[in-house]
């Protein structure tokens, strides 16, 4: 794979994970930078003591205004700085399949963003009970029918983006820094001038570690959601 991506991972707590990702990306010549908020476990340690740290694998800690939506932005000023085609977003903990990220690269060759979504045809969620299932449908559909958008997975945090459509955005400014960052970056694109295209990706929930929803995150992005309807 061609070093023009640049694979952005946020982390916290995620030392059970983190190195055998790392060495399963490698293996396709990505660039990998961890931006890591952190994390008692060490996370950010395990990443700077890989054989691959400074070459292809570099790593961000942030002691201050941590988050989700607070690491991704930084993720994507490092990537802009260092002149990236292509930055990817996702998780670390395998629940975003390489065997999808393959296809979704060659897609990104004719599209500005290129979407992992469970919820087109032949998207999948492996792992999670019913009522995890139904929260994360109708938060979709809620978000959807807020945001006037025809995209149907608009909070999965497996994207690729092409670096002009970042440049677009504004993303420095985006107020959201729970899972409300990943509808808001979606409704900021201006979609007369961008193209973008859902892949349909087999989600598998995570075998080590905890999630890191929590009602707070839920309710910050419901806030968030109804912000945004009223400003547009």
């Amino acid at each position: 794979m061609s070093n023009n991506y640049l694979i952005v991972i946020p982390t916290y707590n995620e030392a059970g994970n983190i190195e055998n990702l790392v060495n399963k990306l490698i293996q396709y010549d990505f660039h990998i930078l961890v931006v890591d908020d952190n994390s008692p476990d060490k996370t950010f340690r395990i990443v700077e003591k890989h054989k691959s740290y400074g070459e292809n694998l570099f790593a961000i800690l942030r002691t201050k205004n941590r988050g989700y939506g607070n690491s991704v932005v930084d993720g994507f000023k490092y990537g802009i700085e260092k002149n990236y085609e292509y930055i990817i977003q996702m998780d670390s903990d395998f629940s975003h399949r390489i065997e999808d990220l393959l296809p979704m690269c060659e897609l990104s060759k004719s599209y500005d963003m290129v979407i992992g979504s469970r919820y087109v045809n032949g998207g999948n969620i492996i792992g999670w009970g019913l009522y995890r299932k139904f929260l994360s449908k109708y938060a979709n559909v809620f978000a959807k029918n807020i945001t006037n958008s025809n995209i149907n997975d608009l909070t999965t945090g497996f994207r690729i983006y092409s670096k002009n459509l970042i440049n677009s955005i504004d993303f420095q400014n985006i107020e959201s820094n729970g899972y409300s960052f990943l509808v808001e970056i979606i409704h900021r694109i201006n979609k007369d001038n961008y193209k973008i295209v859902e892949y349909p990706i087999t989600f598998v929930d995570r075998q080590i570690g905890k999630s890191k929803m929590s009602l707070n995150i839920i309710f910050e992005s419901f806030i968030r959601l109804l912000k945004i309807y009223f400003h547009k």
